[in-house]
């Protein structure tokens, strides 16, 4: 009695992934949690999820919604040096001077500020 024991390789080919994960806080998940409940509470039909809500959401919102939501979005990501700067190009542009001499200008008026209104 012989046995055949040839080596076979299995291939395993991954799964391409359709969705991938997203951590939200605790607050927005609260929220998002009424909004299901809220939605579950009916008579007829399958379970709402979350994806469906957000993802009729995004399908609702008009377009300059979206477009001011992203921009917010951006101002809130930038950080306080980032708004020096931003704050230091735009000045720079009026000034007639190096960034320097901007910045030395605006210590001397910040004195001269505090001098005249003690903290």
């Amino acid at each position: 009695m012989e046995q055949n024991t040839e080596n076979k390789t299995v291939k395993n080919t991954p799964k391409k992934a359709d969705s991938t994960a997203i951590r939200f806080d605790k607050a927005f998940m609260k929220q998002i949690s009424k909004l299901v409940d809220k939605a579950n509470k009916k008579q007829f039909g399958r379970k709402v999820k979350p994806k469906s809500i957000l993802v009729n959401l995004l399908k609702m919102a008009e377009p300059s919604l979206l477009e001011s939501v992203v921009k917010k979005s951006q101002e809130e990501s930038l950080s306080h040096n980032d708004k020096r700067e931003l704050y230091l190009k735009e000045r720079l542009s009026k000034f007639s001077g190096s960034k320097e001499q901007l910045e030395s200008k605006m210590m001397e008026v910040f004195d001269q500020y505090l001098s005249q209104n003690p903290v």
